[in-house]
């Protein structure tokens, strides 16, 4: 499977994890309003946890992290382009910070480590802009413009 197909099968996956997740919380809202509304309300739990783990990461999450350290080549190729899509889904941050730390373990190839190297240098480009943007609200010394 090629890198561009499966960039565009992480993002097809979170927004179908983003969909079901999305259904979980439409029928919470309406489910003691009767038994069927209840039952709609169970069945998108349902489908939503029985979906999420082969829809976060491709080939499935659990074991993702054994194949990845094992060497597995789709597996570490999913894994690099999970990083570089960062995909925004239930519990995707976390997977991120751990496919991360896996990935530096991981025997990658050179383009591979070099794609994982500009996600880590953009990841601390973000965290130093972030940093200095909390810095300058809490700096008292620093006035509001007028408006």
């Amino acid at each position: 499977m090629d890198s561009d197909r499966i960039r565009q099968t992480i993002r097809d996956n979170a927004a179908e994890i983003v969909r079901l997740h999305t259904r979980i919380h439409e029928t919470y809202a309406l489910r003691r309003l009767s038994p069927e509304k209840w039952s709609e309300w169970e069945y998108a739990c349902a489908e939503f946890h029985g979906r999420i783990d082969s829809l976060g990461f491709p080939g499935g999450f659990e074991g993702a992290f054994e194949r990845i350290l094992a060497g597995d080549p789709t597996a570490m190729e999913a894994a690099v382009c999970f990083l570089e899509v960062r995909p925004y889904f239930f519990r995707s941050g976390y997977m991120f910070k751990d496919i991360l730390r896996k990935c530096k373990r991981a025997p990658l190839s050179r383009e591979q480590s070099a794609r994982r190297e500009a996600v880590m240098a953009g990841l601390a480009e973000w965290r130093r802009r972030k940093n200095s943007k909390a810095e300058v609200r809490t700096d008292p010394g620093i006035s509001r413009p007028q408006v």
